[in-house]
């Protein structure tokens, strides 16, 4: 039996895609500690982790990372949150030897690591990048203002360093940490240039276990009827004007139409809609896209996978982080039709809809990843390549 503590970012691109592996390990007698916030708790111990509860920063934050002053708030939040992470860490330790950190590629996962000095997994819920091209893309090294970390980033890691001993070798080790093996909720089909990452890269693919949370949708309404589901996701603000955009885009369109609007999102500023619209701040997206005919997203990592996964043509509408590279994926392997910010208008919606439902090359490319998916080892195989890293790691520690 090993103990596993397990950390990660909570946002829901994050965290959802961890519940198949944390299941696995609790279901064959690992013990699973798993610091996050409360908006996770109930799903977590439904797949048999102990759960060990963190102030959430991000759930009402609002993070612009186009901006020096939204990068660093952004950033601030990052070193905020793995204090927090760390002195759960600190406390658990003093109780629990733990065999090895699980950790996701954003947020506290090395340091974590480096403060137990233990051996370390990454989790990546999206495709790898390099540090090179994640800085590139997130201080944008181009730009006419060159980004400087503002005094409350220095100040703060110099805070954890004092505390904790540990610091991260580089800011962008926040967004894209790595670990000795490296679990991949993806496969090597659908990762760009899969092919050229060696064997501590587990390609597992995506895993979805059954979510046992209660909710009042009304999902009977979409029995038997044509679905077109919208969402962009969970962290994303102001997109009122979007959801206008929706509503006069498909207002005559011939079945329902699902908005997931998120808990930002302010109604008053919402148009009325057609009764054939289901406007709700939550909506449970995998019985939903259980019923769907066509998905609207922003191109999240876990959107895009649930939505391959029951095998539901994409539009996306790619916004920043690894969204954009996501679209290009999808474009390229014709699973997905892409509209950039710059076009999204009440036409584009209406002929991208169009297209992806009229031709049967989306839901085709959409099934090749999804076979890819079927394909890969699974959360089986990732726990047996764990096993045999910490089998060696204790030998040689031994020697």
């Amino acid at each position: 039996m090993l103990n596993v503590l397990m950390v990660n970012f909570p946002a829901e691109g994050h965290v959802n895609p961890t519940l198949g592996i944390t299941q696995a390990f609790a279901a064959r007698g690992d013990q699973v500690h798993y610091i996050t916030t409360e908006k996770y708790k109930n799903r977590l111990e439904a797949v048999g982790a102990k759960v060990h509860l963190h102030p959430d920063l991000v759930r009402t934050a609002s993070i612009d990372t186009n901006t020096p002053a939204g990068l660093n708030a952004f950033l601030n939040i990052h070193i905020q949150t793995s204090m927090d992470i760390l002195a759960i860490a600190q406390e658990l330790s003093e109780r629990i030897h733990f065999d090895l950190v699980f950790y996701d590629r954003f947020g506290a996962g090395e340091l974590v690591r480096d403060y137990l000095n233990i051996p370390g997994i990454s989790s990546s819920p999206s495709f790898l990048i390099s540090n090179h091209l994640m800085a590139a893309n997130l201080f944008r090294s181009d730009a006419k203002v060159p980004f400087h970390p503002d005094e409350q980033v220095t100040t703060s890691l110099q805070l954890m360093k004092e505390r904790f001993g540990v610091a991260p070798k580089e800011l962008v080790q926040f967004m894209n940490n790595s670990g000795a093996l490296n679990v991949v909720y993806t496969s090597k089909y659908f990762q760009p240039n899969g092919e050229q990452f060696g064997d501590e890269h587990l390609f597992i693919g995506p895993s979805f276990p059954e979510r046992k949370e209660e909710n009042s949708f009304p999902l009977d309404r979409l029995q038997g009827k044509k679905v077109l589901y919208i969402s962009m996701g969970t962290v994303l603000d102001h997109t009122e004007d979007f959801f206008n955009t929706c509503i006069e885009a498909f207002s005559d369109f011939e079945g329902m139409v699902v908005i997931a609007a998120g808990e930002k999102a302010d109604f008053t500023k919402i148009n009325p809609a057609p009764e054939h619209f289901i406007i709700s701040s939550y909506v449970p997206q995998l019985e939903v896209l259980r019923h769907s005919d066509v998905f609207i997203t922003h191109g999240g990592m876990n959107s895009v996978n649930e939505g391959i996964h029951f095998n539901v043509p994409l539009v996306v509408l790619p916004q920043d982080k690894d969204q954009p590279m996501v679209a290009q994926r999808l474009t390229e392997l014709q699973a997905g039709y892409r509209i950039t910010k710059d076009q999204i208008n009440i036409q584009t919606l209406r002929d991208a809809v169009h297209e992806v439902v009229s031709n049967a090359a989306y839901k085709e490319g959409v099934q090749k990843i999804n076979e890819s998916f079927q394909q890969s080892g699974g959360t089986k195989e990732a726990l047996a390549k764990i096993d045999a890293y910490l089998d060696a790691y204790l030998q040689h520690k031994r020697a």
